[in-house]
């Protein structure tokens, strides 16, 4: 007799025959309006603290799946979608609290319009959920386009949080953004969420042929993701073995960092305690072997460009001289004083002398204030040389042994005139006569003639503490500070440029947020004005176009804060050195968090010798209270993380000059070498704090994916998340939305 064959059910598994429904099917339905909003504000709190400076970057990992199951399990729609957009208030709220300190309404109107992009990722999550799309891949193509939107939105790009920024500190990781740039790894840590979200929310297995198999979702997201995170790592790995073969010995770098918190409401801190401050605080990196000193933004006083500095104000008609002193002394000026009054005032303000009394002037200041005997010491012959001419107005020097020279500048520090009585006589002698332009008697005894030097110099104090008030003077302040140096100083400062095609009355001269460049020669010709403005802070649109709305909106900002004219030059700065040179690129601030202008920025000229030296101001973001000393909010370890990204993106060292911090230097593959900043324990760190760093730069001569096409991965993933907007409005739920 014939055995018979078994049949397939009776060797299937139990699991296989009769599998729990559970698992084929969503397990979750939230019908308390409360749970779903607690879900929601649990993915607030958690992807908040991935980001920087509380460093849980793991959490970045599944934050959104909470909020994802809070809008695919809640029974009722619109209170439902109510909670994501809450969860997106309290989110921004919380991330974004600095932008208060500046301007409340602007705080206000930012996570307001911010929270929009959450309202929106919860419709259509919702949504994609209830018609059974695999969250693995729709999470973060999603995500990924609303990053892309939000960076890209006219004046309102705001490119900050995205959840790339959590992984800052996983180097290997990162290195992918140098060709899809940081939307790469927030593609990589959305769709981890989204592998999550399908392993928790939808059905673990389907029916296929009367069995249960594991759901496509599940599996597919499972081998996406592992085989992007080896994909990842590998890249990483790769890129980051390649980098000492590909790089070469870059400028050193010295950073100046200080403290002043900034306040709208005050107290307002004088420009020149702003210049002094960073005079004294360069006088540190003498002999250090710098190529280069950088200052932050606007740590200037403004109008020390050329176009003020070479301005003949007698020659300025009328409309010029008004608009002129209506920047440099405000409008309230114009309606004290008639036009020959400010044309005197502008005179006096720029400066009428020659240019040899001011460096003088500079020199005696420096000398007397802030350099000491040491630091003199440290000087080479030429150093010395260049300061005592200039001290000295003397055009020629060659007659003067250097030694002699040397002792000028000695008798200028201060300190008791017996101090010089052991010092050689004759040499003594012989500075003391340049000093008093007059040959010394014999026989007056040493001390007696160093203290008439003293008294000298002391009768010049007072003219010099007038000339140093002006504009020139004050460009004469960091001149004489680069040649202490022995190198150029990159310093950020407002600038009044004359406006060809003035917009209305008043507007002969404009405002421009720049980087200026000052060496042993004075100003550079060569400057950066910002392009990329604060929109409703240093810029409110309209003012061609639409005047009547720009009056209405200029309401809106303070007075106290000039419009500025955006930059339209790419410029770049050289640095030689010997036989070296090489290139630095200056966005200002906020510019640094945009990608496309620092691609463009990279883009617009040779690469291989390329820095990006990131010029910030983020004394705005600094609380302080009524008591105890001000302290530096999140916004300032937020800022620093973009620089990270930029330097990966375009394979360049990037530089941070941040007033109150952080100032950083950071390697083309994203390691931050150093930083300035204070660490009280392993995890509390202050970043006001004031001081200097040093940094030996390697520039890079790859040029990456991203710096040659840019945003095309962004572009194409936004492109699949239009596409699949469209076609769940079109096609409606995949179950009745109750």
């Amino acid at each position: 007799m014939k055995k018979e064959k078994p049949s397939d059910t009776s060797t299937a598994s139990v699991l296989d025959v009769c599998p729990p429904p559970e698992v084929l099917r969503s397990n979750l339905e939230l019908r308390r309006r409360t749970s779903v909003l607690l879900l929601t504000l649990l993915t607030a709190v958690l992807l908040g603290i991935s980001f920087a400076p509380f460093h849980c970057w793991f959490v970045a990992y599944f934050a959104l799946v909470p909020w994802a199951m809070a809008m695919a399990g809640g029974v009722k729609r619109w209170s439902t979608l109510l909670s994501g957009w809450i969860g997106g208030l309290v989110f921004w709220a919380g991330m974004v609290y600095w932008l208060a300190l500046p301007t409340v309404a602007g705080y206000l109107g930012a996570i307001v319009y911010l929270s929009l992009y959450w309202l929106i990722a919860s419709a259509v999550v919702r949504r994609a959920i209830r018609r059974g799309w695999g969250m693995w891949i729709t999470l973060p193509v999603l995500w990924v386009g609303l990053e892309f939107l939000r960076a890209r939105v006219p004046l309102l790009g705001f490119p900050w949080f995205f959840l790339a920024q959590s992984q800052y500190e996983r180097t290997g990781l990162i290195q992918i953004a140098d060709a899809t740039g940081q939307y790469g790894v927030s593609f990589f840590v959305a769709m981890v969420n989204g592998v999550l979200l399908d392993l928790f929310q939808g059905p673990l297995f389907m029916r296929l042929r009367e069995r249960a198999r594991l759901s496509p979702h599940v599996s597919c997201g499972l081998i996406a993701a592992v085989a992007s995170l080896a994909g990842l790592l590998v890249y990483g790995q790769y890129r980051l073995r390649q980098t000492p073969d590909v790089t070469a010995p870059g400028p050193k770098v010295g950073i100046v960092q200080e403290a002043f918190p900034l306040s709208l409401s005050g107290p307002f801190t004088p420009a020149q305690t702003f210049l002094e401050a960073h005079v004294q605080r360069s006088m540190r990196l003498i002999g250090r072997g710098c190529d280069l000193v950088i200052w932050p933004e606007t740590m200037l006083p403004p109008g020390l460009n050329r176009a003020v500095l070479d301005t003949d104000v007698p020659s300025l008609d009328a409309g010029n001289v008004s608009s002129l002193a209506a920047k440099q002394f405000g409008p309230a000026a114009l309606e004290t004083y008639d036009v020959p009054a400010l044309r005197e005032f502008l005179t006096h303000k720029i400066g009428s002398e020659g240019w040899d009394r001011y460096r003088s002037a500079a020199v005696r200041f420096i000398l007397r204030h802030y350099l000491k005997e040491a630091q003199l010491g440290q000087l080479n012959d030429a150093q010395a040389r260049s300061l005592a001419c200039r001290l000295l107005a003397l055009r020629h020097s060659g007659d003067i042994n250097t030694s002699t020279l040397r002792r000028v500048l000695l008798l200028y520090l201060p300190g008791p005139p017996e101090a010089w009585s052991q010092a050689e006589p004759a040499e003594v002698r012989a500075a003391a006569n340049l000093i008093l332009d007059a040959a010394s008697a014999e026989e007056i005894k040493l001390p007696e003639l160093v203290r008439r030097v003293h008294e000298t110099i002391e009768a010049r104090q007072a003219l010099d503490s007038r000339r140093l008030e002006t504009q020139r003077g004050r460009a004469c302040l960091v001149e004489t500070c680069s040649i202490l140096l022995d190198c150029p100083i990159l310093a950020g400062g407002s600038t009044f440029q004359r406006e060809p095609l003035p917009a209305e009355e008043g507007d002969e001269w404009v405002f421009e947020n720049g980087v200026l460049w000052f060496d042993a020669t004075g100003p550079s010709d060569v400057e950066y004005a910002k392009m990329v403005l604060v929109p409703f802070s240093e810029y409110v649109p309209g003012k061609r176009d639409w005047p009547a709305m720009y009056r209405r909106l200029r309401r809106l900002v303070p007075e106290l804060m000039p419009q500025i004219r955006p930059g339209e030059n790419l410029t770049r700065f050289h640095l030689h050195r010997g036989k070296e040179n090489w290139q630095l690129a200056t966005p200002i601030c906020f510019e640094g968090t945009f990608d496309r202008l620092c691609r463009a920025m990279v883009a617009a000229g040779p690469k291989d010798r390329l820095i990006l030296a990131n010029l910030s101001n983020d004394g705005w973001f600094v609380y302080q209270g009524k008591q105890g000393p001000p302290h530096g909010t999140t916004a300032h370890a937020q800022h620093l993380v973009h620089s990270v990204f930029r330097a990966v993106e375009n394979r360049v060292p990037v530089v941070r000059a941040v007033n109150t911090g952080i100032s950083a230097s950071i390697s083309s593959d994203g390691k931050i070498q150093s930083l300035l900043e204070l660490r009280l324990e392993e995890y509390r760190r202050r970043t006001m704090v004031a001081g200097v760093l040093e940094s030996k730069t390697l520039v890079d001569g790859r040029r990456s994916l991203y710096s040659l096409h840019g945003d095309v991965f962004a572009f194409c993933v936004s492109l699949a998340a239009c596409t699949a907007v469209v076609l769940l409005v079109r096609r409606g739920t995949h179950r009745k939305d109750a």
